[in-house]
């Protein structure tokens, strides 16, 4: 009877067992979704297409942001005099196309200064501003900091200043040389030379600046430093998952 009482007990433990290994099992599937490859297209409330593009466990626009108005449709006010850039002089959501020449658009987007991404209703529904996090599970998919930004750069010699550092664009996430909106003087500057895009992170330094992430022409590297909120950069915009 014991020996039968054993055998009984050993073999409930084994199907419990079966059950936790079988759930767990079940459960990392779900968790590990590789995107890789899927190319799909979403529209903002101006009824601009952008393309989606799928890189290892996340979905990102594949090009720069140029919405005018706010998912809810109030619409995001256009800045052009430098003066209201620079000195923290506008201190609620604003955009300007580079040069103020919408010409520039349809290739690099808008720039946008930080209040207009802390409304968190910048990109279309369903879709996000990153934050920090997000950008560093890009950057530890593509091989690392110093070589994540040569997998992004679009190598269109046409846009980027020589050199261009960059490997082959294999994901399509066309990063593109838009430049900025400079706030201490409220002048253009960088395009041809650099990408810049916010992060939903505040610094740790003040609550004035943001983390925002960069590439440049001459290294293959995707950096991170600080910036004050009034600044005028580009967007991308990642998928809810």
């Amino acid at each position: 009877m014991k020996f039968n009482g054993y055998n009984y007990f050993n073999s409930i433990w084994v199907i419990v067992l079966m059950i936790i290994v079988t759930c767990s099992c079940e459960y990392g599937s779900r968790d590990i979704v590789d995107y890789t490859g899927e190319i799909d297209s979403v529209f903002d409330i101006d009824g601009n297409r952008y393309r989606t593009i799928g890189i290892g466990s996340q979905i990102w626009m594949g090009e720069n942001l140029k919405v005018t108005r706010l998912s809810d449709g109030i619409k995001i006010e256009n800045f052009t005099e430098g003066i209201d850039w620079r000195n923290k002089k506008i201190n609620k959501p604003a955009y300007c196309w580079y040069d103020n020449d919408s010409v520039n658009k349809n290739v690099y987007g808008a720039l946008y200064n930080f209040y207009a991404v802390e409304t968190g209703l910048l990109c279309p529904s369903g879709w996000h501003v990153p934050g920090q996090p997000e950008w560093k599970i890009l950057e530890d998919y593509l091989g690392g900091h110093e070589i994540a930004g040569g997998k992004l750069k679009d190598y269109n010699g046409n846009l980027w200043t020589s050199p261009n550092r960059c490997y082959e664009n294999s994901f399509n996430f066309n990063a593109v040389p838009g430049g900025r909106r400079i706030s201490e003087t409220g002048i253009f500057g960088y395009k041809g030379l650099s990408g810049c895009w916010w992060t939903t992170r505040l610094s740790k330094e003040t609550e004035q600046r943001v983390i925002h992430i960069y590439v440049v022409n001459e290294n293959t590297s995707l950096t991170e430093s600080s910036i004050f909120k009034n600044e005028g950069i580009s967007v991308r915009c990642i998928k809810d998952l």
